[in-house]
């Protein structure tokens, strides 16, 4: 395989997507955060931006290390809708017990197992929710991207 077949290949993608990806995906991670601490009114003693970046930082670190190991950055991953789903659940239902974990051991608390129940659940609902619409999105405005 040539590097001009690799370029152009399934898994291909042209770097200003890669770092949309990885940039949606750090947004939706800080919206999962903030409804997190708001729903349960945390209070942001070193103010509000802050503590939502600390709260969603161990999540976005198990995301991106996640999504790499499954393949989530690569044009394969983004087409078609189905493999969307499928990926995005797949990286979800790991990196929410990951994030979890990571954050358990940065704030040096014990795992609740409950919270993980929901971390991933609704860390994966965001992370479905922005793929899926980015995938098609994609397919419409550059129908020549894998």
């Amino acid at each position: 395989m040539t590097v001009q077949d690799r370029r152009f290949g399934p898994d291909w993608l042209p770097r200003w997507e890669l770092i949309a990806l990885a940039v949606g995906d750090l947004i939706a991670l800080i919206i999962f955060a903030a409804l997190g601490r708001s729903s349960h009114n945390m209070d942001a003693g070193e103010g509000p931006l802050l503590a939502v970046l600390n709260t969603a930082a161990p999540f976005a670190v198990a995301w991106l290390l996640t999504g790499a190991a499954v393949g989530l950055y690569t044009g394969r991953a983004l087409y078609p809708p189905g493999r969307v789903l499928l990926r995005t659940l797949l990286a979800g239902l790991i990196a929410g017990p990951f994030g979890v974990a990571l954050r358990a051991v940065w704030l040096n608390r014990p795992i609740i197992w409950t919270f993980v129940l929901v971390a991933t659940a609704t860390s994966t609902l965001a992370m479905l929710v922005w793929r899926f619409a980015w995938s098609r999105l994609r397919r419409l405005w550059w129908p020549e991207l894998p």
